[in-house]
């Protein structure tokens, strides 16, 4: 079911602050950074081997991530895990009666579908489901 870590996700004031460590410290080399507007989020990845580091920076005064970075002023926010079918995902996690924030797939990065789960359901940690987009040849 679980393929992979897709990326690990961090919380961001700004974007082009916090790719300084990256990419100067660490040499790491970022995608452009995208929009994406389910989420109200500015977001860029940071490729690492096979997974990816993801800073999201939160738009707008308002929402989930805006009062994440408020409280906590950013940071860790989620492991990612790809999965090849998101909606079977779903129906499991609904079958062994994990708490979801999505009952349904949204739009993510990369035109990928996601769900997110509560922290209660994997031992605090938020854990978020990608189906990435299919490629076709």
């Amino acid at each position: 079911m679980v393929k992979k870590i897709n990326h690990i996700a961090i919380i961001v004031k700004d974007i082009e602050t916090a790719l300084i460590p990256y990419r100067e410290g660490l040499g790491l080399k970022e995608t452009k950074v995208e929009f994406v507007e389910s989420f109200n989020v500015h977001l860029v990845f940071l490729p690492i081997g096979d997974t990816q580091i993801e800073l999201i920076q939160p738009l707008g005064d308002e929402g989930e991530l805006v009062e994440f970075l408020q409280k906590t002023g950013g940071g860790l926010h989620h492991i990612a895990v790809e999965v090849e079918d998101i909606r079977k995902t779903l129906q499991n996690m609904e079958d062994l009666s994990i708490d979801m924030k999505d009952r349904s797939p949204r739009p993510g990065a990369h035109n990928s579908i996601v769900a997110f789960a509560k922290p209660e359901g994997f031992a605090g940690v938020t854990v978020e489901f990608v189906q990435p987009a299919k490629v076709l040849n």
